[in-house]
């Protein structure tokens, strides 16, 4: 019973640290922040920052690896689920982390994480349209198709997170399953 008490609280300071730390990458770029500033910001000590992670750029990978696990979990168990569905179970859970997405999106980030996002996601869409569309997946055509439509799904996301879901979630499903619809049209001629 004990240890169970001991793993929540652990996870919950995990998740403070982690939040802390993204809402710092909002405000200023990673070599600036501090282990003091997380420490602050998260309301924890020093040594609590310490038994939990090595330095700022521990926390950073270890919340760049949960966010691309958890992301690729989702996305890879879609199956043959409708593209709206799809969208409305990401867009889900980007608003129930609002502030991990913030920093990814944050012009003090060096996009790298950003870069890793959009490749999986990339490669979900290869993957996706390879099967349900039979198309050559080599073709230049196609590849530009993909990347463009990702590239700006991820400009229009970008804005809404960055903009505090200013939109509904549904008008912004509802636009990228329109695009989403458009090029699969485009490649299918």
């Amino acid at each position: 019973m004990a240890d169970k008490k001991i793993d929540r609280r652990a996870l919950k300071t995990r998740k403070a640290i982690f939040e802390a730390f993204a809402e710092l990458m909002c405000e200023k770029e990673l070599r600036n922040i501090t282990v003091q500033d997380i420490s602050d910001k998260a309301d924890i000590h020093r040594v609590t920052f310490y038994k939990h992670f090595m330095d700022i750029y521990d926390v950073y990978e270890q919340l760049e690896n949960m966010i691309l696990t958890e992301l690729g979990s989702l996305v890879t168990g879609f199956g043959d689920k409708p593209m709206d569905e799809v969208y409305s179970e990401v867009f889900g859970y980007i608003r129930e982390n609002p502030k991990y997405f913030k920093m990814v999106f944050s012009p003090h980030n060096s996009n790298v994480l950003y870069q890793k996002m959009l490749k999986l996601i990339v490669g979900f869409k290869r993957m996706v349209w390879a099967e349900s569309l039979g198309v050559d997946m080599t073709d230049a055509r196609v590849d530009n198709a993909i990347r463009y439509h990702c590239n700006g799904g991820f400009a229009i996301i970008a804005e809404w997170v960055l903009n505090d879901f200013d939109q509904p979630q549904e008008r912004i499903t509802e636009m990228l399953s329109g695009f989403e619809k458009s090029t699969r049209s485009l490649l299918e001629k």
